[in-house]
């Protein structure tokens, strides 16, 4: 009897922590489409209920405009706290169009200790880490960068 207790403990305490896990990963992908979004939305503060909501809105098979107004009405529907977000970012002195600096920051991302966390920095933190992932520096100066963009 012992062992079963123990061993329903064990997996039932596995199978929260997959679950926290998942919903950890839905959360950082809805973050990650929201980033390319013109929707500045604090992910933190959704509940897990309008992070699912939110996936299925733009995962869905529907054209590119639908799956637009699907997102915006789970937004306007859930009464979400947004800002609008500006599509240019100053990079540099220069004009860059917010989703193609969010991917080039998030794929030069990959691989380093902060993958997957693009979405969760400012348009200026973003240009700054543009800045040090596209830099000639050495990888020991651009981690240095980085840590400062990160935290």
């Amino acid at each position: 009897m012992k062992r079963f207790l123990m061993t329903t403990a064990i997996v039932l305490t596995t199978a929260g922590a997959a679950v926290a896990q998942s919903n950890d990963a839905l959360r950082a992908e809805v973050g990650n489409f929201l980033a390319t979004s013109p929707y500045m939305v604090d992910v933190n503060s959704l509940t897990d209920a309008q992070i699912a909501e939110l996936h299925g809105a733009y995962t869905s098979s529907e054209d590119a405009s639908e799956r637009h107004a699907k997102v915006e009405a789970v937004i306007n529907d859930n009464n979400v706290e947004y800002t609008d977000r500006p599509m240019i970012v100053m990079v540099e002195g220069s004009e860059m169009d917010r989703s193609q600096l969010y991917q080039s920051v998030s794929n030069a991302l990959i691989g380093t200790k902060y993958e997957g966390m693009a979405y969760t920095l400012s348009d200026a933190q973003l240009a700054q880490a543009y800045g040090a992932v596209n830099s000639s520096d050495d990888a020991s100066t651009m981690e240095t960068k980085l840590s400062a963009v990160f935290e």
